[in-house]
């Protein structure tokens, strides 16, 4: 068996000078500036996780 070795380029220059301008300028995400759920919406959405489905079923 042998790990191929690792030719990709690794020039990261041209992603900071040549890249597309519009993604460089996109906001971070974070908790701020996204919706934010209460308690009962997070409670909802793990109910509907099959694997928290099948831990009350056991």
């Amino acid at each position: 068996f042998r790990i191929a070795a690792d030719i990709r380029d690794l020039n990261y220059k041209k992603y900071f000078v040549q890249g597309e301008e519009k993604i460089s300028h996109q906001d971070d995400y974070t908790s701020h500036n996204t919706q934010q759920l209460s308690i009962n919406e997070i409670k909802e959405t793990l109910l509907k996780l099959d694997c928290i489905q099948e831990a009350f079923d056991a």
